[in-house]
């Protein structure tokens, strides 16, 4: 199969989306002097938006000097991943636009499109909320952390796997 009949694949080999990523990370590494991480993309554009409306929590310390009101790495990241993300799945012929949720959403919550986007903001806040309390997000802890065998990185990635299944047995009990 040639390198374009690859890439427009739907679905990769975990072990080659792995292999690339941690290129990637390298890569941006070597070339940036930064590890890959987004979580700080979403803070930068928050301090943007809050300094130009005048907001009042713009100016806490945080903002100012953590987060300042600039264009930085992790905002043109997190810009670039959305902007991949959207080109991939033109190329696989797989872009679709449609309104959660899904049929197994819908077996154990009902098909309630509302209460599905609810829950995902709600979600969103708390991850994104939670990030800045662990120091990054999954790329920037899990991933960039790794690599570079820090031990916030392995805990990281240890909770996030034991979480994840002890939240989806919650949530979705003996249907998962």
């Amino acid at each position: 199969m040639s390198f374009n009949g690859l890439i427009k694949k739907k679905t990769w080999s975990p072990w080659a989306a792995g292999v690339l990523l941690g290129i990637t990370a390298v890569v941006s590494y070597v070339i940036a002097d930064k590890t890959i991480g987004s979580s700080g993309g979403l803070e930068s554009i928050d301090s943007i938006i809050g300094s130009a409306l005048h907001l009042s929590w713009a100016n806490a310390m945080y903002f100012k000097f953590q987060m300042p009101p600039v264009v930085s790495f992790q905002m043109i990241l997190f810009v670039g991943m959305l902007l991949g993300a959207f080109t991939a799945s033109k190329w696989s012929n797989d872009f679709k636009f449609r309104m959660m949720p899904d049929r197994q959403w819908s077996e154990i919550f009902g098909p309630s499109k509302i209460k599905r986007w609810l829950m995902i903001f709600i979600g969103g806040i708390i991850i994104e909320y939670a990030a800045g309390i662990a120091g990054g997000c999954t790329s920037g802890l899990a991933i960039s952390g790794t690599m570079q065998l820090s031990p916030a990185g392995l805990i990281f990635i240890a909770g996030l796997f034991v979480s994840g299944i002890i939240t989806t047995k919650i949530l979705y009990g003996r249907n998962y």
